[in-house]
């Protein structure tokens, strides 16, 4: 029997989308991957270029730092005064953008430059002409030794003193554990790595979190955002820092945190990098009861180390 070629076309036709619809059904589209880096050494082109820059915005000194976003492209901030910590007002800023094409990275929008031999130089939209260089900024209590009278909760030789905990890159600790010793009043030293995420977003970006006597002092890859109550050096949905003192993931960061008696109060001052963010923050009211320390897992690969509890 031969069929009228109108009605072979129809056939082949749905043929061919029944094809092409079991073999969509068959391969959804993969999702672009999200890398996730804990060595600088292996974590790229957008890594070298990413970071705090010191220099002058016109005639005045001024900061700015470069925010990867993966795939080669940035946000740039130049923040008139200086660095956060460093002179930056906390509020005024100018963003642009930044991409990679053909090796070279080109700043637009509302600056225009270039970032290339770790120099940020061009004009905003102004005409303001800035020339930055990159730096790399430690805090001033980096790698602090306890005090005689302190607890040493880690110091890299084992995880004896954390319930669950694990050692990562054969002396760190890694987040998901509770300290076993309870402390009360006193000062907290800790100290902490975020990972490199570039295309991740929000709390997907090297998020843990430090729990004091049920206050979260959020761990966060916030690197050049604004400092909200989730992100990085905030008491988390609870008050936001009063600058946003986030160094660029992998950076080794402090927080030094001094709880002590207020009345009837708990309250805790919190310095982020050496930069008071936090002071006589209300943690809880009534009796001071000891109690552990929480580093929370968010599914991210937070390290620690160099944590101390000096007692009152």
């Amino acid at each position: 029997m031969h069929l009228p070629r109108a009605i072979v076309g129809s056939l082949l036709t749905l043929a061919i989308a029944f094809s092409s619809t079991a073999q969509d059904k068959k391969e959804p589209p993969k999702k672009a991957p999200n890398p996730v880096f804990t060595n600088g050494a292996e974590a790229g082109p957008d890594f070298i270029i990413q970071g705090d820059y010191e220099g002058k915005l016109g005639n005045d000194k001024a900061g700015a730092q470069v925010v990867a976003l993966g795939d080669g492209k940035f946000d740039v901030y130049l923040l008139p005064g200086g660095l956060p910590g460093a002179g930056w007002n906390a509020t005024d800023k100018t963003r642009a953008e930044a991409a990679t094409a053909e090796g070279k990275v080109a700043v637009t929008g509302k600056a225009t430059g270039t970032i290339a031999d770790a120099k940020l130089t061009g004009k905003t939209a102004d005409g303001a002409e800035f020339a930055f260089t990159k730096v790399e900024r430690k805090s001033p209590t980096i790698g602090a030794k306890a005090p005689e009278g302190a607890k040493v909760l880690f110091d890299g030789k084992n995880a004896d003193q954390w319930t669950n905990g694990k050692l990562v890159e054969g002396d760190l600790l890694s987040m998901g554990t509770n300290s076993k010793e309870a402390i009360g009043t006193g000062k907290l030293h800790l100290e902490f790595r975020s990972p490199f995420q570039p295309k991740a977003r929000g709390q997907g970006r090297g998020n843990s979190g430090m729990f004091i006597h049920g206050s979260e002092v959020q761990v966060l890859d916030s690197f050049g955002l604004t400092g909200e109550k989730n992100e990085c050096g905030a008491l988390y949905n609870k008050r936001k820092p009063d600058v946003n003192m986030c160094l660029p993931p992998l950076s080794w960061q402090t927080y030094d945190v001094e709880i002590k008696a207020d009345g009837d109060n708990l309250v805790a001052t919190v310095l982020h990098n050496g930069v008071k963010v936090h002071e006589n923050f209300v943690l809880k009211k009534g009796a001071v009861k000891p109690a552990n320390i929480q580093l929370q897992n968010h599914g991210n690969p937070v390290a620690y180390r160099n944590i101390w509890y000096m007692p009152q």
